[in-house]
């Protein structure tokens, strides 16, 4: 039998999504007809029972072609048809799905609509809106609740910006096409679950959320162990969560694979040690492993990566239990096909993917790296196995991080030698907190104890993440460019594994492939300027740049906001190679201010960015190359006519961009309204 054919369910999974991908991108396209499957699936009977190996290319083929149509199918199936939706609705009534979740500025919330009420009166109608609530309602919503929403909601839009987040395609992965800020226009008018056992789940987790945060003081030190222990990131600040992602240790703060095993290996090795493990009591093995996991699982809210990972390790507990020597490849991928027929969209979840990555990584590599050195002290060989699991992980999980997260923590291997076994007792500590919650005098020992000892995680963290070159920032990464790494990294591991030049040379030649990529990406702006007004909602934000250095002129909000920095600059600036922070810009361009603005001159153009009240006078000589009005600064464009581009920013209200464009059209003026048109830019070369 060959290597390959000793992983089946590694196949059917690998065709299975590959089918759920290509529906996702192709659309219906794909779906083969149904008559030609149940052809397929006689011929593949056929010529299974037939059992000739002069078949097997044909079993192969017909293998591919129907797990890859049930992968399309499946995704068929899972999408909610709501295209057909009401141009038009006064109202309509929705469920509340998911659990109010507190944001900056509001309370976010998914809506499963059910009636809509048009002219001819409340219609059926099902459909998912991403919704945002005031932020002070967020105590009268919960999981469940039904509500009359006033209005229409929007069709969820594409990036306003180059490089952008896509949260359209976020969304459109959870089936939700919609979206809509409703503030206070809704009336809540009663109350039903949708899934008993996920509201019950989402109650106890409040609960033990109260239970430790009553005996753990510290702010920080709380975060910390809310989002290990249960999964809750609220209280998380960006302080913290540019300490940990700064040292690659982030994925200690998000409930998943790792926090999962470390329970299933404590647990399997306090049955080991209770001689549960023997042959005999296999079965009693898996099925108190399995309840011990969906237990955490519904401490944690049955959260979609808590779910994930138990999941994948109540397969291993069973394939314990069936199969002396389980091979843990097939295991995996067995989990991650019952992961993906249950929801087919969790192949686009950057969690899905970055776990099995994880796992696969760790199961294939880290036996490899760990027999390059054999330690003969005890605590060494725990520090080499720490490091090789961290290694491992790493080559696995690399190129996608950085695809996602366009950074690299240097000092990961640093970080994970005590962010790993911190990890381990902060989880076995919280949830000895938990138990011990009802007898407040232990708990509150126990409380102090483990606040003090997070403080002292957050603060070699934090350490760390000061040290020079902590992170290579500002990596841009292609899809194309991910593929290519991986490959690089496979053709170089599997060179040291069987010593076959083959592979070592294929990866050679996709190094040289993945350069070639990026120089030619970049190339297109190291010899360019550009000038460009962003798609920033209520906000004024210019971005100047000069091959790979920027500037930027902005309101003082934006400017002190670096979330809306992070989700409407940065991912423009990686595009184009400027790796910079706004405050890092080293950029000089002459600026002069003036009463209404300012004016910069910038390699031959001239900029004036009228941000305040205008005058006739103060304009009537000058003649900009690109006008930029913010703030509802012009009421009348009469006197703008000698300049060569107008452009209308996101800071002026409603009713000042109508009035102004109005005035455009009648002048026959050359305006661009971003809140319209999108995105301004102005490129030319050196």
């Amino acid at each position: 039998m060959s290597t390959f054919q000793r992983f089946p369910f590694v196949r059917f999974a690998f065709f299975f999504a590959i089918g759920i991908v290509c529906r996702h991108y192709l659309g219906e396209v794909v779906l083969l007809p149904i008559y030609l499957l149940l052809g397929l699936l006689l011929a593949y009977l056929f010529l299974l029972f037939r059992n000739s190996l002069k078949y097997q290319k044909f079993l192969a083929l017909l293998s591919f072609l129907l797990l890859f149509s049930l992968g399309a199918y499946r995704l068929e199936v899972f999408l909610i048809q709501d295209d057909k939706l009401p141009n038009e609705a006064l109202a309509y009534k929705a469920r509340l799905i998911s659990e109010p979740e507190g944001k900056k500025n509001s309370t976010r919330a998914v809506l499963q609509t059910y009636e809509m009420l048009t002219d001819s009166g409340w219609v059926e109608q099902e459909s998912r809106v991403n919704a945002y609530f005031s932020k002070e309602l967020r105590s009268n919503l919960s999981y469940g609740d039904l509500v009359i929403v006033e209005g229409f909601p929007d069709r969820t839009t594409p990036p306003a910006n180059p490089g952008e987040f896509d949260y359209r395609n976020y969304l459109a992965y959870q089936n939700i096409h919609f979206q809509q800020f409703i503030g206070d226009r809704f009336t809540v008018i009663g109350h039903d679950v949708p899934n008993w056992f996920v509201a019950r789940a989402i109650t106890i987790r409040n609960y033990c959320v109260v239970q430790l945060s009553q005996y753990i003081g510290n702010d920080q030190s709380r975060a910390v162990v809310l989002a290990l222990v249960l999964g809750v990131k609220d209280e998380l600040d960006n302080e913290l969560i540019q300490s940990f992602s700064a040292t690659g240790a982030m994925h200690v703060l998000a409930v998943s694979g790792l926090h999962v095993g470390i329970i299933y290996g404590i647990l399997f090795w306090l049955l080991k040690a209770l001689r549960l493990h023997r042959r005999k009591y296999r079965w009693w093995v898996a099925t108190i492993s399995i309840l011990v996991l969906w237990v955490y699982a519904l401490l944690t809210g049955l959260s979609p990566s808590v779910l994930r990972a138990v999941t994948m390790f109540s397969f291993v507990a069973i394939g314990r239990a069936l199969f002396r020597n389980g091979n843990i490849y097939n295991t995996l991928s067995l989990s991650a096909l019952a992961l993906l027929i249950y929801n087919p969209y969790l192949i686009m979840s950057v969690g899905f993917q970055l776990s099995f990555l994880a796992v696969f990584g760790i199961v294939y590599l880290h036996p490899k790296i760990y027999g390059l050195w054999q330690v003969d002290n005890w605590f060494l060989d725990k520090v080499w196995s720490i490091t090789c699991v961290s290694i491992a992980a790493q080559l696995a999980t690399g190129p996608l991080s950085m695809l996602y997260f366009h950074q690299f923590p240097t000092y990961f291997l640093v970080s994970n030698l005590f962010i790993i076994p911190a990890a381990f007792a902060i989880l076995i500590g919280g949830l000895i907190l938990l138990v011990t919650s009802f007898f407040p005098a232990i708990a509150g020992f126990i409380g102090m104890i483990l606040g003090g000892f997070v403080s002292g995680v957050n603060w070699l963290v934090a350490l760390v993440s000061q040290f020079p070159n902590s992170t290579i920032d500002g990596v841009y990464f292609s899809i194309l460019d991910t593929w290519l790494l991986y490959a690089v990294l496979m053709g170089l591991i599997l060179f040291f594994v069987s010593r076959r030049k083959t592979y070592l040379q294929l990866g050679f030649v996709c190094a040289l492939v993945f350069c070639a990529s990026q120089i030619l990406h970049f190339e297109d702006y190291s010899d360019s300027y550009e000038i460009s007004v962003l798609n920033a909602s209520n906000h004024s934000v210019i971005d100047i740049r000069a091959g790979f250095q920027g500037k930027v002129l902005a309101n003082q909000e934006f400017l002190n906001d670096p979330e809306s920095q992070q989700f409407s600059l940065s991912g423009k600036r990686l595009l184009s190679g400027v790796n910079q922070k706004i405050e890092e810009d080293q950029l000089i361009i002459p600026n002069v201010s003036l009463p209404i603005g300012e004016l910069v001159v910038f390699e031959g153009k001239s900029i004036l960015w009228v941000n305040k009240e205008l005058n006739r006078f103060e304009v009537e000589k000058i003649a900009p190359d690109f006008l930029i009005l913010s703030n509802n600064a012009v009421d009348d464009l009469e006197q703008l006519r000698r300049a060569n581009h107008i452009i209308l920013d996101k800071s002026n209200s409603f009713y000042s961009q109508r009035r102004l464009m109005e005035q455009a059209k009648e002048n026959e003026l050359n305006i661009h309204q971003v809140s319209t048109n999108g995105y301004f830019s102005s490129l030319w070369r050196k």
